[in-house]
């Protein structure tokens, strides 16, 4: 029996499983690799702590005003919305070593420096999963969704550590 079967979810049921695997997975990444990415950038531990502080304040205001627009505006568009201020985000702290563009991406991008879900996600997707099984489904069908979730976070974290541990290595046997 697949998890289909087993869950009874539907279409987007098995996307929002999917996306919080994907988000759960980079935010268990980015707990390990972000603090020694902003470190090889020349950041000082003030500078640093400054930026993970914003991160957490920017994901509480931008949190609350997406959760409290999506009924009105759509949980679909606000769970996309969400998503592209997290690939902007991301494609900033590629793309810069400005502490400023730093510090924007880290306030107005929905990312997770600690790996835990902090961000508009949950509330909206369990609001809608509550929608999408029958009450007799529901405990087994949240159930799973934190088991994945939590899985997801610790995979991205090992991957995070492996992959530092790896270029770390490497760059020492260089050397």
């Amino acid at each position: 029996m697949t998890i289909k079967q087993n869950l009874g979810l539907s279409e987007n049921g098995r996307i929002l499983f999917s996306t919080r695997i994907l988000r759960l997975f980079a935010y268990g990444f980015l707990s390990v690799i972000l603090a020694l990415y902003l470190s090889q950038l020349g950041l000082s531990e003030v500078n640093i702590g400054l930026l993970l502080t914003l991160t957490l304040l920017g994901d509480t205001a931008i949190s609350l005003w997406i959760t409290t627009n999506a009924d009105r505006i759509g949980r679909r568009r606000m769970l996309i919305g969400g998503a592209m201020l997290m690939i902007l985000a991301a494609a900033l702290f590629a793309a810069t070593r400005n502490y400023y563009l730093l510090l924007l991406a880290a306030t107005i991008g929905v990312i997770s420096p600690s790996g835990n879900e902090v961000g508009p996600f949950l509330s909206i997707e369990q609001a809608s999963l509550t929608q999408l099984v029958s009450d007799r489904q529901r405990t087994k069908v949240f159930a799973w969704y934190n088991l994945v979730g939590s899985f997801a976070t610790a995979l991205g974290a090992l991957a995070g550590g492996g992959l530092s541990q790896l270029l770390q290595g490497w760059v020492t046997h260089r050397c």
